[in-house]
């Protein structure tokens, strides 16, 4: 069998949906996201077995410059024949070449098949963190306001170092675990995902799929006044569920989370990463 990548083309989109059908039933979106992926920077990059489409993943270059290693699909038919580690040596190439100085991508904490991929291309196991998700229309009606868009980069840096700790240095949007740093907080601001008011502070956004969920990515100090902003933000914007990560170990946010209405997901996550 004759293993080489290729970037995505528009015609691989109903074999690569079958992948994934195939591969995550319960954990669908590339229909929604692959156009987006083709103008990121970063390549989409295709598997192919002897011509074939066999498995395709994502690396995207984040507001840091730094590599984020995602949607990883290899059909079952295929795993442990060597297309993830196709895909690697793609993702190692553009790492090089882009000289991105750190790649991280995120798995379940129990998914050793891939975490050991990930160890045999230079990652290691970081930190752990714990998902929980709110349906909003079993929430207490939110406030849509009280906090305020925050425009400046350098007050994102102000309000943010000093979460660092109670964050795990990470803020998440759509399973995407940014490192915290100038860039990231440039990033976030350019997006619109940051948000202060009268002892607030709050990361709230979406990569993709905005009309699916909201991501909490950081919330600090008042933490009833910023979830009710959040849960009022998503009801104006008609999206029924705020998901959150934070880092596994926090007992204290866990327990508000739960007191809160929202439910654990059903693994948590360990980022894997690396410096190159």
């Amino acid at each position: 069998m004759e293993i080489s990548t290729r970037p995505f083309r528009k015609d691989d989109l109903s074999r690569c949906l079958l992948i994934e059908e195939h591969t995550a039933p319960k954990n669908r979106y590339f229909a929604d996201v692959a156009d987006y992926f083709t103008t990121t920077r970063g390549e989409l990059t295709v598997a192919l077995a002897d011509g074939e489409p066999a498995g395709f993943g994502k690396l995207t270059v984040l507001f840091d410059g730094s590599a984020w290693l995602e949607l990883l699909r290899v059909d079952p038919q295929f795993q442990r024949r060597g297309m993830g580690m196709a895909i690697y040596r793609r993702y190692l190439e553009q790492i090089k070449d882009m000289g991105c100085p750190r790649a991280a991508m995120y798995t379940g904490v129990k998914n050793v098949a891939s975490a050991a991929l990930a160890e045999k291309n230079g990652l290691h196991r970081g930190r752990e963190f714990k998902g929980m998700t709110l349906e909003v229309a079993n929430a207490p009606k939110g406030k849509a306001d009280g906090l305020s868009l925050v425009a400046d980069k350098d007050r994102a840096g102000f309000l943010l170092e000093p979460c660092r700790q109670a964050f795990g240095d990470t803020m998440c949007i759509n399973h995407t675990f940014y490192q915290m740093n100038e860039g990231t907080y440039g990033g976030f601001v350019s997006q619109g995902w940051l948000y202060e008011g009268e002892g607030c502070v709050l990361a709230l956004g979406a990569r993709f799929q905005p009309k699916r969920a909201l991501y909490i990515a950081g919330l600090h100090g008042d933490l009833e006044k910023g979830l009710s902003y959040a849960i009022g933000q998503a009801e104006s914007r008609g999206v029924p569920r705020i998901t959150t990560h934070f880092p596994r170990e926090d007992k204290a946010m866990e327990e508000f989370y739960l007191s809160q209405g929202f439910v654990q997901d059903p693994s948590d996550d360990v980022v894997m990463e690396g410096d190159f």
